[in-house]
């Protein structure tokens, strides 16, 4: 006689699936009925002690012999049923991945020590506490899970995980596409988890050299973040807003997380319009000064810091941007804010360095220098409060985060002095000052605790090594270094170009930085 469907089964003889989810199992064979009403081919059953690192090999066994049936439906010698969550066997337009709990966990490891790297802004204990929930509420909408599930198989250690990328993309960027909430209540959530696996879906892009791609997913992060008027958080000029930038498209939120995550959320999709639109020289996705774009909203904290945090309502800010890059002072002195700030210093910059026209006005001229000089004060102020990567007690993880706000501070030197640097023997005093500190900061940490970094660092290391290579040349064609010895600038080009070796494996934008970079240095010291 079969016992009740929900007597919990004696003890030692529930399925692996229902121990490892720690739901009731009634034990049938050879498929249980949780299982059965969700994913028969999950249900699994040991009469030994199967290692973790066993039960995942059995897993991807199980996703890889699903994929090759959904490659090849015509292929009668494979005969895995796919049930959806009803339990109806017809196939959907798109049949999502059925990922174990046991293989979710080991790609989830692998992200971990990384995310904030991957640009991962959500409130850690919450977002970590919502993965085990049994609530459909407070889940993490399958656009964040999948994203992650994403860069958990590019980050890990185990090949056949990592084998599996194209189809974890596959579900990603369809997750992506239907992520957005119908429902009012959860909408400004699923915003807020769609524009956290549009960030892992670019970030994704940009280190596999798809910089294309990786820019339109930040094209649709900032629609996102700009839609739901999160630049209008806190505005101080809210009220002349009101049903024009996304005021009113999502209700309030719950508590200082939430609003936090929004902030947050907003600043992380900053940071890398900024970055990446500085690279190439290409448009903004945000005007800053146009009113109904501009960020009024105040600098973020970090992840895991609002839930201590006290902002009375009456807290207002405007102009954020505007203010930092006029100098004005401000409390913005969370990781994230010192990510942003250098981050706008090195776009501003950018910018600047393509406005320039020698043949300007006297009016356009002026109004250049003052901005300029704005601007170069900006950076030496902000210099000088960055905390220094010597500090013992940081760690390895503020000291990965520090290192690109301390790069980005650097490279926008070198921009922003490269405009004047041909006829200003000071501007040229601050570009290789600019770029020996880049070397310098290199130096001073241990490259073996960064297995991953953020892939505009390629970018950067290119900015910077071309400041030693055009010094080489200059050296080679008139012997008349301006400051340093040949063999000094040699030697830096060198250790630039290490470095960006070292990273160069699992990165193909840096990749492809290091070949241009290798060649630009051998044709600069003669050998072709």
């Amino acid at each position: 006689m079969s016992r009740p469907p929900s007597a919990r089964s004696p003890k030692g003889t529930a399925c692996i699936n229902c121990r490892q989810r720690k739901i009731r199992c009634d034990g049938k064979r050879p498929v249980c009925g949780s299982c059965n009403a969700t994913l028969p081919s999950a249900c699994r059953y040991s009469d030994g002690s199967a290692s973790i690192n066993q039960l995942l090999r059995e897993d991807i066994a199980i996703l890889e012999t699903r994929l090759q049936q959904l490659e090849n439906p015509s292929d009668s010698s494979r005969t895995l049923v796919l049930h959806t969550a009803s339990g109806s066997t017809s196939t959907p337009p798109h049949t999502p991945l059925n990922v174990s709990l046991n293989m979710r966990q080991a790609l989830f490891r692998s992200v971990l020590p990384y995310s904030f790297e991957f640009g991962f802004f959500l409130d850690y204990p919450r977002f970590s506490t919502s993965l085990s929930s049994h609530s459909s509420h407070d889940q993490p909408f399958p656009s964040i899970l999948s994203a992650c599930q994403l860069i958990g198989a590019y980050l890990s250690p185990v090949n056949e995980l990592s084998a599996l990328q194209s189809a974890f993309l596959s579900q990603a960027l369809y997750d992506a596409s239907t992520g957005i909430s119908r429902d009012p209540i959860h909408l400004a959530r699923s915003i807020v988890h769609c524009v956290q696996a549009e960030v892992f879906l670019s970030q994704y892009f940009f280190v596999n050299g798809r910089t294309l791609e990786g820019k339109y997913r930040i094209s649709n992060a900032m629609s996102m973040v700009l839609g739901a008027g999160f630049h209008k958080i806190r505005s101080s000029d809210a009220y002349a807003f009101q049903g024009r930038a996304g005021m009113h498209s999502v209700l309030p939120p719950r508590d200082p997380v939430e609003e936090g995550e929004r902030i947050n959320a907003l600043w992380q999709v900053v940071i890398m319009n900024a970055c990446w639109t500085a690279a190439d020289g290409s448009p903004s996705n945000i005007a800053y000064d146009v009113p109904e774009s501009r960020i009024d909203a105040p600098w973020p904290l970090d992840s895991g810091s609002y839930s201590q945090a006290s902002f009375p309502e009456n807290i207002r800010s405007s102009h954020t941007i505007q203010n930092f890059i006029s100098n004005v002072p401000d409390n913005g002195r969370s990781l994230l804010a010192i990510h942003v700030k250098a981050a706008m210093l090195f776009e501003r910059s950018s910018l600047l360095q393509r406005q320039y026209r020698p043949n300007m006005s006297l009016a356009d001229a002026t109004r250049f220098q003052q901005t300029f000089n704005n601007l170069n004060s900006a950076i030496n102020n902000m210099a000088v409060v960055l905390p220094s990567l010597s500090d013992h007690n940081l760690t390895r993880s503020t000291i990965r985060r520090l290192l690109i706000a301390h790069t980005l501070c650097r490279v926008a030197t070198i921009i922003l002095h490269g405009i004047f640097e041909q006829r200003d023997p000071a501007s040229q005093g601050q570009v290789l000052t600019a770029a020996e500190s880049v070397v310098m900061l290199l130096k001073s940490i241990n490259l073996t605790d960064f297995p991953f970094i953020d892939p505009i660092m390629g970018h950067l290391w290119m900015t910077t090594v071309n400041v030693f290579i055009k010094e080489i040349r200059l050296h080679v064609a008139t012997g008349m270094p301006r400051r340093s010895s040949l063999q000094g600038m040699v030697d830096s080009a060198e250790f630039i170009i290490a470095t960006m070796r070292m990273f160069s494996t699992k990165s193909s934008f840096i990749e492809a930085q290091l070949t241009h970079a290798r060649q630009s240095y051998m044709t600069a010291i003669g050998r072709h």
